[in-house]
């Protein structure tokens, strides 16, 4: 979908910035017009926990801890600590563009980037027992500067950083020379914290695979190593899939009857209409191979699942999901359903009230036809590159010993 953002007279760092947020809400993990983003969020957690559409590499994991760790020696002092932390993730930005990254947190806006690595991966870290589960970043270098003596070796009290975390090179992130590729040790590192915290999801399932997923596979259902997994990951890819489907078609034709509206209300001709019209067609020709699928999901149970993960999923959610399910299932088009178009207009002002593209004129006059509309996929290129960064770790080594 476009979107018409416009500065004047901007310096190099607020275009800088400005550039960040279009590259952040640009995809369709983030955009949500349809207020969808609970159900999206659930299937995304399930399937693939702690992860994020801002990751960028496993490796990540280990130099935000890195972070704070090279800067703890010099201070005791909490404020001192944090301020020292950001900037040595400011400079391994420009470190890593030294050492020749192409694809890395900051890489447009240097160090003047607004999200952090830090802030990027610290739902990660918590989750895989990298930093302590209960322990907030805005809280993280007051617990680091206690007077709390770091735990013993099979003690179990509270300790900031997990005691087998792999320690900062001396001089990081000045002295840093592998950027995101993970060594042998730290992969392996790596892979345990996922298997060991991450058990019985389609993550761990994937990392702790000997067969790569395949670099230039779209979404998750189309990967044969994660077709291969069962129980629990096997539903939740079902659901992945499924919803996924209807999700989009909702999309495609909400992006139709703004082209129907903004025909009408600023007389642009049929224009306006042939891309989502088109768009529409190909949604249509993909159906027929997605209903023995569709005539296969219990719904039900797959909201009731995501209601047991997310209590704040309402029922308003909950019956547009169903309709969305009934429209996909129809014999009639969605072009054609009444029922439906009318369901998605109503939808799309529940959720933005008075931003709705149906009720405020400049929201709808600024509106692009899109050449194409994205289906959801769950994080799976983040996931997909944070697999093979782990995997590539994994045979360095064994490789270089061959």
């Amino acid at each position: 979908m476009a979107s018409t953002i416009s500065w004047l007279d901007a310096s190099t760092e607020e275009n800088s910035r400005m550039r960040e947020l279009v590259k952040l809400f640009g995809t369709p993990e983030t955009t949500d017009d349809l207020g969808m983003g609970q159900l999206r969020d659930a299937i995304s957690n399930s399937l693939f926990p702690g992860t994020s559409v801002l990751h960028l590499g496993a490796r990540y994991l280990l130099l935000v801890p890195w972070a704070y760790l090279s800067s703890r020696e010099s201070t005791k002092d909490p404020d001192d600590l944090r301020k020292r932390a950001e900037e040595s993730e400011r400079q391994l930005i420009g470190r890593l563009k030294e050492i020749g990254e192409k694809s890395f947190i900051g890489s447009d806006a240097g160090r003047n980037v607004m999200q952090l690595p830090s802030a990027a991966y610290w739902t990660a870290l918590r989750r895989y027992g990298i930093v302590h589960p209960e322990t907030d970043r805005a809280a993280v270098t007051q617990l680091m500067c206690s007077n709390t003596p770091p735990p013993e070796e099979g003690d179990d009290s509270f300790a900031v950083w997990n005691q087998t975390l792999p320690l900062p090179p001396e001089g990081f992130p000045q002295t840093e020379v592998c950027g995101l590729k993970l060594s042998q040790g730290e992969a392996r590192w790596l892979q345990e914290r996922i298997l060991t915290t991450c058990n019985g999801t389609m993550l761990a399932h994937l990392a702790g695979s000997d067969v790569a997923p395949a670099a230039d596979l779209w979404a998750p259902w189309l990967e044969p190593v994660c077709r291969s997994a069962d129980g629990e990951p096997a539903q939740w890819l079902e659901d992945a899939e499924a919803f996924s489907f209807i999700h989009h078609g909702a999309s495609i034709l909400y992006q139709q009857l703004l082209a129907e509206a903004s025909a009408s209300a600023f007389s642009t001709g049929r224009e306006s209409l042939e891309s989502t019209e088109k768009l529409l067609e190909e949604w249509e020709d993909e159906r027929t191979s997605k209903l023995d699928l569709l005539m296969g999901w219990d719904i039900d149970r797959f909201i009731d699942r995501a209601k047991s993960l997310n209590r704040g999923i309402n029922s308003n959610t909950a019956d547009f999901t169903k309709t969305m399910y009934e429209a996909a299932v129809s014999p009639s088009r969605l072009i054609d359903n009444g029922r439906f178009r009318a369901a998605v207009e109503i939808r799309e002002k529940r959720m933005k009230k008075s931003n709705s593209r149906f009720r405020n004129e400049r929201r709808l006059r600024v509106w692009q036809p899109p050449s194409r509309v994205a289906a959801l996929t769950f994080r799976w290129s983040q996931v997909r590159r944070n697999v093979l960064d782990i995997q590539a770790g994994l045979m360095r080594e064994e490789q270089s010993h061959a």
